[in-house]
């Protein structure tokens, strides 16, 4: 808007001048009269058309629906925005933006930034709250001023006894809250909201948001392609594996499991979803935490740390949660730990780049003969044994379409 201003301006400028000169000039009046008016007639259809292209190109006002919150309209592309640290958080990353606040990041996922070159810089971040989960100061929103929150009232809610009020008051001195709830699967078992999206439909939404959905749709090719890539070399689906994806940590010593269920919509576990994978729960989730004996009833192909690829290094993986299953009497009868089986995924903190990264790393670990063996630590693959190409992802990063 401020550049179509501008061009405004310019035009009744440039006619202003065309005009002044013709009245001053007493010499050879009708021929420079003429040449005069032709030119500030030409620039001002010039203008005009500058006018109307950067018109055309300007997206503002444009309104964006993200539920569960009300229709929003922007007057301006939105620059800054704030998160918790979990899959916004990714998404915006995706979109080449970097946060100007966060929550805590001791959970977030930086290790793939680091892979990829990303720049992450903690300086640039102003801190909304002490963790994820608790120290939320309404001060740290209005020092923060972001233009638009990434970060569902209801997330916020459960660590804070904020009303409607509240937000209101926030988004009076700074943006609005237009935050999803990402992470779990549609399912009364699951405690909190069900998500309204699906992690692909959610990005839609916040490419729309900062108006970059050339860069969205080179990101849905590659998770494509990715797709096509796995699906190709699928087995058929009964002889396809089931597991139990554990979520919360994996602590084999404590006997204490909670099982986190496979869906399209439950984002913590796209990576076992998008492999095929068959739930080894499904239709039967329990209510809470399970202990050996329900996961040896029904002694699922694979256990699945849901998390565990982001959180963990590949040795703390092995030391906290495989070998404590080899060595606990209960956990020695299952079959996936009998048979190496014990694996691990990204989980509530992923977005897009970092469902890549998990999405490679199952395939990998449950159909090694079909994708090539998992080396364990992550970022140890060379460049033929990768499923996806890394400057391709970089290239959707930075909108070199």
């Amino acid at each position: 808007m401020v550049r179509r201003r501008q061009l405004l301006a310019s035009s009744a400028s440039l006619i202003a001048a065309g005009v002044a000169g013709c009245a001053g000039n007493t010499t050879g009046a009708g021929e420079n009269t003429a040449e005069t008016t032709d030119s500030a007639t030409a620039t001002a259809t010039e203008t005009d058309a500058e006018t109307e292209a950067a018109t055309a190109s300007d997206p503002t006002p444009y309104t964006v629906h993200i539920e569960p919150n009300d229709p929003y309209t922007f007057e301006e592309v939105p620059q800054t925005y704030g998160v918790v640290s979990g899959p916004m958080l990714d998404i915006g990353m995706a979109l080449g933006i970097h946060p100007s606040a966060t929550t805590g990041l001791e959970r977030a996922p930086l290790k793939f930034y680091d892979l990829l070159g990303l720049a992450f810089d903690e300086s640039r971040v102003t801190k909304l709250a002490s963790g994820a989960e608790s120290g939320y100061d309404k001060e740290n929103f209005y020092a923060a001023n972001a233009d638009v929150w990434l970060i569902p009232k209801s997330t916020v809610s459960r660590f804070t006894n904020w009303g409607e009020s509240d937000y209101e008051e926030i988004e009076s001195q700074t943006g609005p809250f237009l935050g999803t709830p990402l992470r779990f699967a549609p399912t009364a078992a699951v405690s909190g909201d069900p998500n309204p999206y699906t992690l692909y439909e959610a990005f839609e939404k916040v490419a729309t948001v900062f108006q970059r959905q050339e860069q969205f749709q080179a990101w849905q090719s590659l998770h494509d392609d990715l797709t096509s890539t796995i699906e190709d070399g699928l087995p058929p689906e009964d002889d396809r594996p089931t597991v139990a994806a554990i979520w919360r940590g994996v602590n084999p010593d404590s006997g204490q499991f909670r099982i986190a269920p496979l869906h399209r919509v439950g984002n913590n576990t796209k990576s076992y979803y998008r492999v095929g994978l068959r739930d080894a729960f499904e239709g039967r989730y329990p209510d809470g935490p399970i202990g050996y004996e329900e996961l040896l009833r029904v002694d699922p192909d694979y256990i699945g740390a849901v998390g565990a690829l982001t959180s963990s290094t590949h040795e703390q993986f092995v030391a906290n949660v495989v070998e404590p299953f080899e060595n606990n009497d209960n956990g020695q009868d299952l079959t996936a730990v009998q048979e190496g089986n014990v694996i691990r995924s990204a989980g509530q903190y992923m977005g897009p780049i970092v469902d890549m990264f998990s999405t490679e790393a199952v395939a990998k670990q449950v159909y090694p003969e079909q994708f090539g063996e998992w080396p364990g630590p992550v970022g140890e693959l060379s460049a033929d044994e990768r499923l996806f190409d890394r400057q391709r992802l970089l290239d959707a990063v930075n909108g070199d379409l």
